[in-house]
């Protein structure tokens, strides 16, 4: 079964939210790990001060006035933020297999419930690493019913931004003249000598 898109259920998960959360993470990614590049560090120095700094931000986001929408709930090492209605935590994790401790544990600030397993009742941003240096982090917005089953999921990568439509105008299309096309005369191979095609000449 195909994951629905976040707004099919909650429709405060819209894709410019989830990207504005998204971009942020990625970005202070690449920053920590940039600035983390010394002969004492490593992947663990490295992914924890990512984590620690995420945490801080997304707090600090919560906390504004410049997001409207979103709301800090617990503000301990298990984060949990909301967005309008809906309390959402992050993780450093393979989208598809997630293996770290506590990701479908549920605090008492993880509060969604639905009688329905349709229904998402814990969401998840996952941020995770490329596998090669020739690929690109990304970030997850992952929705799981009550069994632990995705039944909804999000991607945003840098290269590849999730584009959405604003309103229904459709831009009338524009007139492209035909292109111009010159033909080289023969045995002048070694001189600029163009003609015109059609022309009198």
């Amino acid at each position: 079964m195909k994951a629905a898109k976040p707004s099919t259920f909650f429709k405060e998960l819209s894709d410019d939210r989830l990207r504005e959360v998204s971009v942020k993470l990625l970005d202070l990614r690449y920053a920590t790990c940039r600035e983390m590049n010394s002969p004492h560090d490593d992947n663990y120095t490295r992914e924890t001060a990512v984590f620690g700094r995420s945490r801080n931000m997304l707090i600090e986001m919560a906390l504004s006035e410049q997001y409207d929408w979103m709301t800090l709930a617990h503000g301990a090492m298990d984060i949990t933020f909301n967005i309008e209605r809906v309390p959402c935590r992050f993780f450093r994790d393979d989208h598809n297999s997630p293996e770290k401790a506590g990701f479908f544990k549920r605090n008492a600030w993880d509060d969604l419930f639905a009688n329905d397993d349709q229904q998402p009742v814990m969401w998840r941003f996952v941020v995770e690493k490329a596998l090669s240096e020739v690929d690109e982090d990304r970030v997850f917005f992952l929705g799981y019913n009550v069994y632990q089953e995705k039944i909804s999921e999000w991607m945003y990568q840098a290269s590849a931004p999730t584009l959405h439509a604003v309103d229904k105008h459709v831009p009338i299309a524009a007139e492209i003249p035909p292109a111009s096309v010159d033909v080289r005369e023969e045995g002048a191979e070694n001189q600029n000598v163009y003609r015109k095609t059609g022309s009198s000449e």
